[in-house]
This record gives C-alpha cells, sequence and structure tokens, in this order.
C-alpha cells in the first residue's frame, strides 16, 4: 500500500498510524478519570497504535474508536511537544 492519509490516520506500507493533532479542548471527548488512566497506559506502552489496538482500547475505556484515535492524536501532539518537536507532524522523525 501507497502512504495516504485517510480520515486522521496515516497509512504506509499497510500499517496505520496516529497523525499527531492538537484539538481545541472542545473537540475531545469528555472521559471519567477510569478512561483517561486506562488510555495513559495504553499511550505509554504503544504510541502509534494500529487500527486493531484501537478497536480493542475503545472496547476496554467504553468509548467510540472515533473517539479514542481523536485522544491519541491530541495526546501525541502534546508529547511530540514535551519532546521539543513540532506538535503536528506525522512522524517522530519528522
Amino acid at each position: 500500500m501507497q502512504n495516504g492519509y485517510i480520515k486522521g490516520i496515516t497509512t504506509q506500507t499497510g500499517v496505520a498510524g496516529i497523525q499527531a493533532q492538537l484539538s481545541p479542548p472542545n473537540r475531545l471527548p469528555r472521559m471519567s478519570e477510569y478512561q483517561l488512566k486506562l488510555l495513559e497506559k495504553n499511550f505509554q506502552s504503544n504510541r502509534n497504535p494500529s487500527d486493531l489496538d484501537i478497536t480493542l482500547i475503545a472496547a476496554e475505556v467504553g468509548l467510540s474508536e472515533t473517539e479514542v484515535k481523536r485522544w491519541f492524536e491530541h495526546r501525541l501532539a502534546r508529547w511530540r511537544q514535551q519532546q521539543g518537536l513540532p506538535a503536528n507532524s506525522g512522524s517522530v522523525n519528522d
């Protein structure tokens, strides 16, 4: 599969990845403290989850896949800023 962009997901050689993107707070889903802890735990072990991982995480935390993707995009952008990298970029190698 060639490089492409599909609804906030960058695909590269058949592997989906989260596109780092800061979102305005009103565009982020509201979550409980428990859901945030689970999402953060998953982010610490894998900053760029596959489509299957997103589906499993969404089921685990009780959110839609879209909400989980949006959270990961925002969290990855925040992580990139903390590392001194541009927030809105597709890969850590940019």
